[in-house]
């Protein structure tokens, strides 16, 4: 399922609750969150860009089974707890936040069709398919 969900700024977070028993034995729910790095976002303070010019940032986390988001819940107070470190992060660039929407719904789409698992084993190749992004995570 996928949702946006506007903070207290009007930035749009995307979030994907997915369940993908096949990605992984343990870990079968992930969330993937989409960040517009051009808004100003108090709460979270100074945006640290890892890629100059970057203007989106995404994460995907696998969720701990016990602390899970509940369906079409929002991200914020839902109670989650996502697996630290997350599975994949990278920040890109995008001409619009429909641009950045639309890339990662790419990747959505390659891991329902079980084409690209979000399980971290596969690392290599979400750095080929994101070739032009920073990779957030070693």
């Amino acid at each position: 399922m996928a949702g946006d969900h506007p903070d207290a700024n009007g930035r749009v977070q995307r979030r994907v609750d997915h369940r993908r028993p096949c990605a992984h034995p343990i870990w079968s729910q992930y969330l993937l969150a989409l960040y517009d790095l051009t808004t100003p976002a108090p709460e979270v303070g100074t945006v640290v860009f890892y890629m100059p010019g970057a203007t989106h940032e995404f994460v995907l986390h696998a969720l701990d089974p016990e602390r899970l988001i509940p369906k079409d819940a929002p991200i914020h107070g839902s109670g989650y707890r996502p697996l630290i470190p997350p599975n994949y992060g990278y920040q890109f660039k995008a001409d619009s936040d429909e641009a950045a929407l639309a890339r990662v719904q790419e990747l959505v789409d390659g891991i329902v069709a079980q084409k690209l698992s979000p399980d971290a084993d596969f690392r290599s190749l979400w750095n080929k398919l994101l070739a032009d992004a920073y990779p957030l995570v070693h």
